[in-house]
Order: C-alpha cells, then structure tokens, then sequence
C-alpha cells in the first residue's frame, strides 16, 4: 500500500511520521507549482476555488508516483472544503486511475480505527504498541514543526544577517522530517531552541505587527500566497499567522485546543452566527483579537469564488472601522500575479508604517479591498 494525501504547508512532516511508523510507504505529492495548478485547474469544475484546483493537480502526480491510496480530511457545512474527497476521487477515476480513497472525519472514528489496523497487520498487541508509537512519534512532529515555524517568523523581523532564521529553519524541517526516534525529537526540540537563540539580533526594534487571518490553504500553503509569510518577515515585520501546518492539523483534524477555538468564537459571536466554512468564524474572531492585542493591521486571505470568503468581508470592514484597525482583504486563484499581490502588500504596509509613526489613525484608509 502506497499512501498520499493532499500537500499543504509541511503538514506532510508529521502525517508521513505517523504513516511510516504504522509500516505504510508514503508518496509525498509534488510541491504545488504553476505545471500542476494548470492540470488542476484544467481539469475541474469551472466554479471551484483555487485549493481545490491545487491539490487535484497535485493528487494526480502521486498516482503517476506509483500511490495506489488516497487519504482525505473531510466534513460535513457549506463550505466545499467537505467533499473535496469526494469530488477529486470522481474526477480522477474518470481519467482511469485506480486507487483506494477513504476520507477521515470526525464522525467515522470506528472506521478510521479499522483503516489504522488494516494498515498495521499482526498480533493485536504488536499492533496496538506500533499505533501508539506511530502516534506519538507523529505527535512531537507535529509539535517541533510548530516551534521552529514560530522561532523563523519571530527572527526574520529581528535577525540582523538576513536570511539566518530561513537557513535554521529549512535544516530542522529536514531533520525533523527524517528522524523518527523519540528521544532524538526530544533531543531537536533543545537544539532548535539554543540555535534560533544563537541568532544575532537587535531586539530593541519595534516591528509592525501584521495578523493573517483567511481561508486554511491560502494561510498555510506558501505558493498560493506568493511565500508571504516569509517574505513579510524578511521586510522587519512582526508575522503571526492565525492558522499554521501544524494547527490545522491539530485543531480541525483531531480538534485540539477547543478552549482557543470557544474563545475565538465569542469574540466573533456578535457579527456572526455560526460557522459556514472557509474559516469564516476565525477570520472575524481573530481580526478582534489582532485589533485587542495591539497588531498594527490584518491581512485577510482567501479564494476567489469563496463564498464564506466573499461574504465575510463587509463584516470585516465593520469590524475595521470599529476597531480602527486596518483589514486589507485579497482573493487568490490560478491567475493571480506576484507582482500585483505585492503591489497591493507594499501599498498597506506603507500604510501601517505612516499610522505608526504618526501616532493617529487614517479612518478614510481603514479598509482596503481589492
């Protein structure tokens, strides 16, 4: 069994921990690149969004990797999100590829526990302790690749030789992705630590500070969103994603952190009602919280044709003008270019700059739509 899974961000670092140690081949699909978003985009319904034309792309080039299963995460709302499993399973038997597919929700934990055993034949007792290494090793994966993505954002806007938070960082993920012993993880955790400590740096800078808030592939994946986050750190901004590799696989997946998530959902209660999907929810949630912890603006990401997207917005402009926070909102899809994403970037940033160090806010340049 050769199993694949949609790639978004690193999440492929700890679900390959997990699979490889439940004795499963993985087949890590291609980084997304301009080749396959065409493919996908050629091949789908013409109104889908753009993470849905990625990893259909994506998907294929594992099938000629040689995967002969595909793993998704699915669910059940408004959002589309929850029958990309479905949709990409249709549309790729259709081109006569033969595979396997289940999809892992919430909801069917009996059945995944019956995929996990299937996949980790033997003895009951030799099975149950491989799962719980497998699980536990993908666990402290998970963790390491959340603490050294944190330890890179907060040392671009630091660092005073630039480009020595990226050099760290992309080591330890190729560490962390080939080391599959517990105690050695727990040994990198340290070593990440004193590293990124190593790192020269002015911190008497006060950086801007930018909150990213948006739907989940456009956050966390690095090609659609034109490697922002990196990029942003690079210009001395303060970066902090609302949603990262390792929460998303973490918080929507297993739904970790509940706590977060019923705070985040107060905090949203009074311009929002319920979750509709696209991470509309988080998007409103987290834009308040950005604006009560004092970041300088929030950038709002996500595809074009989103409806929990586009009808988010106008409640977002609310919330910008209640706040006196600024709200720059982008949508995304095949034919977004760098140059006019950046453009736009630059533009608020500027902005966020002169608010600063003006010490008064622009009410007329509040919200920026495009």
């Amino acid at each position: 069994m050769k199993i694949t899974f949609p790639y978004m961000g690193n999440i492929y670092i700890p679900l390959r921990g997990i699979l490889v140690n439940l004795g499963c081949e993985v087949v890590v699909p291609p980084k997304p690149s301009p080749k396959t978003t065409e493919i996908g985009a050629r091949l789908s319904p013409e109104l889908m969004c753009i993470p849905f034309k990625i990893t259909l792309g994506n998907l294929l080039k594992a099938l000629e990797m040689g995967a002969d299963t595909i793993v998704h995460v699915g669910g059940s709302w408004s959002c589309r999100f929850g029958y990309y499993g479905r949709l990409h399973q249709n549309i790729l038997r259709d081109l006569g590829y033969n595979f396997s597919a289940f999809v892992l929700r919430r909801d069917n934990l009996a059945f995944i526990g019956q995929k996990i055993y299937e996949l980790n034949k033997g003895s009951v007792s030799r099975s149950l302790k491989a799962m719980s290494r497998a699980f536990l090793c993908g666990w402290h994966k998970l963790n390491l690749l959340e603490l050294v993505e944190a330890k890179a954002r907060q040392m671009r806007a630091y660092e005073l030789e630039k480009g020595s938070a990226d050099r760290l960082l992309n080591n330890y993920l190729s560490l962390i992705d080939q080391t599959n012993s517990i105690t050695e993880l727990a040994r990198i955790k340290r070593q990440i630590i004193a590293d990124f400590g190593k790192i020269p740096a002015d911190f008497s800078r006060q950086p801007l500070r930018v909150k990213i808030v948006g739907e989940s592939y456009c956050v966390v994946e690095p090609f659609i969103n034109f490697n922002l986050i990196t990029r942003l750190g690079q210009m001395g901004i303060l970066v902090e994603p609302f949603l990262t590799a390792a929460r998303w696989l973490g918080f929507h997946s297993i739904r970790l952190g509940k706590n977060q998530l019923k705070a985040i959902r107060k905090l949203a209660r009074p311009y929002w009602r319920y979750c509709v999907g696209g991470e509309d929810e988080n998007s409103i949630g987290h834009t308040i919280l950005a604006a009560k912890q004092g970041f300088d603006g929030v950038i709002h990401l996500h595809p074009f044709a989103c409806m929990p997207g586009t009808v988010v917005q106008p409640v977002l402009t609310k919330i910008s003008q209640e706040y006196n926070i600024p709200v720059l909102s982008i949508s995304l899809d095949e034919h977004t270019q760098e140059v006019g994403f950046y453009n736009r970037i630059e533009a608020f940033v500027e902005l966020l700059a002169r608010r600063r160090y003006a010490k008064r806010p622009l009410p007329n340049e509040a919200k920026i739509n495009t």
